[in-house]
């Protein structure tokens, strides 16, 4: 069963040899590992490099094919029979390096439920060791990028899939204090070869991103994953459980490493291409020079054949993952709480806005429960599991201090009312506005306010209609 995956760019001055020797550091300084000793006495691994003990093996192939690939496969069989596969590969050409890393486990016997390991310690080896290459505009690294105030444009591009990246992006956005609500240098230690974290400077900066990213960005303490095809996000807002940075990051990091399992790996970056490769290229030697031992074709063709096993392995874990996927996604749910999905047509104009009505309404309808009833539980359940986003309220103190003293539409007024997100177009003798593309519910104001309280009413007339 495959258990982990991902696969990242690295320092393209680096060769196949340099990551054989990150393999090699890695088990020698493991101190869970039998190789140890055998690793760290180790001294010029190369092609068909091979160790083993009595629960773990290693191994190390590469080849050369208009480019140079190499990898390492790690076997170690723990305590409960489990046998756990760690697979290194890369593709180093005259502009790229890429690796990937894969996990999986499997048990000879029949057994209940298998656990899904921690993060391959290799990665952090890769990391100090190799080091990071270039994904598009941003270098991988286990360290955040905080970006600038001037770093707008960088940001809206990685948002709107425009930054040239082929790993996802985590954004971690500024509250209202100008902080962040996670620790952005330990979750980037987490996701490192796995995500970007970008941590934004300021509150006021997501205001200036808005109107580059169709309102998609992240803001108020709120944190996204955005993925590089630029379909779609997954907003983690920090409210409920998620008030807990720890309880927040680890959410975080378990949807990056879950949805990393269903992307398909560069196929020069896997163990059993490598090994086709070499075989054909074996084969292909034989022939030319005019062999005719039976036991070296035999001994190429096994190799072809062990790759197309391992690829078959491969494929019969991956769907094995998705068959039961949703199952064990359901065991989950019924450990940590019912979760309702309900079916709607509309978008948020604001962050959270579909769920705070939501909760709204149950509140009301909590006010009007029987003490003690069955209903009563269900309904307080509901409210207290789902916290009211504060988003709403933001913006409605924003727009109560702008409008309190309006007078008339001057260029100060005009340019905070489009930071907000509306649209304002003449109409006569009024100004008609429509908030973030909702032009079901547009609203009037006056080119001049009519005393000291129309602002203020200006104001309370739109919270109506809006909010």
């Amino acid at each position: 069963m495959l258990t982990f995956k991902t696969q990242f760019p690295i320092n393209d001055s680096k060769s196949v040899n340099d990551l054989f020797e990150t393999g090699r550091i890695w088990l020698a300084g493991s101190p869970h590992s039998s190789l140890a000793k055998i690793m760290s006495e180790a001294d010029g691994i190369d092609d068909e490099w091979f160790r083993e003990t009595d629960n773990e093996k290693i191994r190390f192939i590469k080849n050369e094919n208009g480019g140079q690939v190499g990898a390492l496969r790690h076997e170690n069989i723990d305590s409960s029979g489990l046998r756990w596969v760690t697979e290194v590969a890369c593709a180093k050409h005259f502009d790229s390096f890429w690796v990937s890393v894969q996990l999986s486990v499997d048990s000879e016997l029949p057994v209940e439920k298998i656990d899904y390991g921690k993060r391959p310690h290799i990665l952090k080896t890769i990391m100090s060791e190799i080091g990071g290459g270039k994904d598009g505009s941003l270098l991988v690294s286990d360290r955040p990028l905080y970006l600038e105030e001037d770093h707008v444009s960088l940001a809206a591009d990685v948002i709107t899939a425009n930054a040239g990246c082929l790993m996802p992006a985590v954004y971690v956005s500024a509250d209202n204090d100008g902080n962040s609500r996670v620790n952005a240098a330990q979750l980037a230690q987490w996701l490192s070869g796995m995500a970007h974290v970008l941590v934004e400077p300021s509150r006021g900066f997501s205001f200036e991103l808005a109107p580059l990213v169709y309102r998609e960005n992240a803001y108020g303490g709120a944190v996204a994953i955005y993925w590089p095809d630029g379909i779609g996000k997954w907003l983690f807002l920090p409210q409920g459980e998620f008030s807990d940075p720890k309880t927040l990051q680890t959410a975080i990091a378990k949807k990056i490493r879950s949805s990393l399992l269903s992307q398909r790996t560069k196929k020069e970056c896997t163990w059993g291409y490598i090994l086709e490769q070499k075989s054909k290229k074996r084969i292909q030697e034989l022939r030319e020079s005019g062999s005719d031992k039976v036991e070296d074709y035999v001994s190429a063709f096994d190799m072809e054949l062990a790759s197309k096993d391992e690829e078959i392995q491969r494929l019969e874990a991956e769907v094995n993952r998705l068959r039961y996927g949703r199952y064990e996604q359901g065991d989950v749910r019924k450990i940590q709480g019912n979760s309702l999905d309900l079916a709607t047509s509309e978008d948020d104009l604001y962050q959270g806005e579909r769920l705070s009505m939501v909760v709204e309404s149950i509140a009301a309808s909590l006010n009007s429960a029987e003490p003690h009833s069955r209903r009563h539980h269900v309904l307080s359940d509901l409210v207290n599991l789902n916290t009211l986003p504060s988003e709403k309220e933001t913006i409605l103190d924003f727009l109560k201090e702008l409008l309190r003293a309006y007078r008339e539409m001057d260029s100060s007024t005009k340019s905070e009312l489009e930071r907000l997100g509306f649209v304002i177009n003449e109409d006569g003798k009024h100004y008609k506005l429509i908030f973030r593309g909702e032009e079901r519910c547009p609203f009037i104001l006056p080119k001049t306010g009519s005393d000291h309280r129309g602002g203020l009413n200006s104001f309370s007339d739109i919270k109506k209609r809006l909010f």
